[in-house]
């Protein structure tokens, strides 16, 4: 495997987080279909919340299964919709890591495959790539595996 395929991935879990006064939240994807916050408002973000990882994930779907297709209620009560092709916004299906020659080739990903999150904050709709990864420990003296996580954000756009 070289270098430049072992950070690629073919599957991937998905989860969506809502921040900012979002509700009515509805996203499909791969032909399923996520509903939340139809009752509540969403919370504001924090500086806690940077790099979260969503509490819920759901199942694993190939890598990118078509087009995210969503609606949901700004702060303001404005009725949003997008649509997103992941397969145009990362068509390598790569993960960017600044020091991929760190990256443990027999298990790059500790948690098996990246995770997708969705991320809603009022009219904002952002689009990470997490993984936690297996690397080499930057003191050779170490014998143990770290793990460092690639948190990127691969589309952003506000309506």
């Amino acid at each position: 495997m070289s270098q430049d395929d072992l950070l690629k991935y073919s599957t991937h879990d998905f989860g969506l987080l809502c921040y900012g006064g979002v509700s009515n939240v509805w996203l499909v994807y791969a032909g399923s279909p996520h509903k939340v916050l139809e009752d509540r408002v969403a919370r504001e973000k924090t500086p806690a919340d940077k790099e979260r990882f969503p509490g819920f994930k759901s199942g694993s779907y190939k890598a990118f299964a078509g087009p995210m297709e969503m609606t949901w209620r700004s702060r303001d009560g404005s009725e949003l919709s997008h649509t997103i092709d992941l397969n145009k916004e990362v068509p390598d299906r790569t993960i960017q890591y600044d020091h991929p020659e760190r990256v443990q080739r027999s298990k790059p990903f500790e948690t098996g495959e990246p995770t997708v999150i969705v991320e809603f904050n009022d009219r904002t709709v952002n689009v990470y790539i997490a993984v936690t990864l297996h690397v080499s420990p930057l003191d050779p003296a170490k014998r143990t595996v770290d793990y460092d996580v690639s948190y990127t954000c691969v589309y952003s756009r506000t309506l």
